[in-house]
């Protein structure tokens, strides 16, 4: 194994919790304006949220194509077999990068979530009071 590509895999760990960090940020002000229905600046959030979410999977595609040069699959197991090759005082702090980034995305996908939870229930609103039921009034939302 290459320890330039090493550097680069664990280079690009240390970015992605860096990312996760800044996006569990704006996913927290996301909910805010959301609860607050401040639509003025939600549209350059989301569109900064999208931003940071592109590079954290583009980060990843990266990753798997590493994984692929060392021979190893790119899943979970293989991410586990790197990491024993690894030197022992390398290994462990790369494990807990990995544990971390593991935690940082799924506390943003539970963000995500009560987002989607509160936004559906703010459109469940709207559609009472003003009887709008029909689909067509949100496009490409289900109900």
């Amino acid at each position: 194994m290459s320890a330039q590509l090493l550097k680069q895999f664990i280079s690009s760990l240390q970015q992605d919790v860096q990312r996760l960090d800044q996006l569990s940020q704006l996913l927290d002000q996301q909910y805010e304006l959301m609860s607050r229905r401040n639509t003025a600046p939600l549209e350059q959030l989301n569109q900064q949220t999208l931003q940071l979410m592109a590079a954290v999977e583009l980060s990843h595609a990266e990753r798997d194509q590493l994984l692929q040069q060392f021979g190893l699959q790119h899943n979970r197991s293989g991410m586990h077999s790197l990491v024993s090759r690894l030197p022992a005082a390398v290994q462990q702090g790369t494990r807990q990068l990995l544990q971390e980034l593991t935690l940082k995305a799924r506390l943003c996908h539970a963000q995500n979530e009560k987002s989607g939870k509160l936004l559906a229930s703010q459109r469940q609103l709207m559609q009472k009071l003003t009887g709008m039921h029909s689909r067509t009034s949100y496009p490409a939302m289900p109900l």
